[in-house]
């Protein structure tokens, strides 16, 4: 269900656990990239419902390894999930390794006891702007392995770096027709709303 806001944006209402996995390694544009990354992250939660009852919300950010931020049981408004996500701090580290944080998302953030809920919708959405070095053999295996567990990853790249195959994005994906690509990180703005949307329309998906 959406309905339209005092913001003009659509709203959704539906109860999804999305989980959001951000590329911390090292960027050409240094903070300022991880600064829009981020920003983009609550452009996304604008526009969804976040409540203990309908979107519950969980973050892991990944350089050389993965770190769970916050978990789905911690925060229950909009308002305190945006506050937090301002305060994650950029890594910038030379090691970009992707599995590990969706080894992450299966083994620490989609599990009841971090208050995923076993019969909601699990979405993921990645932003990544580089292609993995660390393990790189195993990033599709262990996409894979999130695909069966229930997880829907939505891959967002950030191609104008030239440090990303994009063709990774679509073997990392639930599904192809949920991927998408930007040449900058001043442009992920512009695709928070499409993102907001396939996010809200999870429990459609097949």
């Amino acid at each position: 269900m959406v309905i339209v806001s005092d913001c003009m944006c659509k709203v959704c209402f539906s109860v999804i656990d999305v989980a959001f996995v951000l590329d911390s390694s090292s960027k050409s544009q240094g903070q300022s990239a991880w600064n829009q990354m981020l920003s983009f992250v609550n452009l996304v939660l604008d526009r969804l419902t976040v409540s203990q009852s309908t979107v519950r919300v969980s973050f892991v950010s990944y350089g050389d390894q993965a770190s769970v931020q916050f978990r789905f049981s911690e925060y229950s408004n909009r308002q305190s999930v945006q506050q937090r996500v301002l305060t994650i701090s950029y890594l910038g580290s030379s090691g970009d390794n992707l599995a590990d944080a969706l080894d992450a998302l299966r083994n620490q953030v989609y599990q009841t006891n971090a208050g995923a809920r076993s019969m909601t919708p699990w979405v993921a959405v990645v932003v990544t702007d580089r292609s993995p070095n660390i393990r790189t053999q195993e990033t599709v295996s262990v996409a894979n392995q999130d695909r069966a567990a229930g997880i829907q990853i939505i891959p967002v790249g950030v191609i104008g770096t030239g440090q990303l195959d994009s063709s990774l994005l679509n073997q990392i994906a639930f599904t192809q027709a949920r991927v998408t690509t930007v040449n900058d990180y001043s442009q992920l703005s512009g695709v928070a709303s499409q993102v907001a949307d396939w996010i809200c329309n999870s429990h459609l998906s097949e």
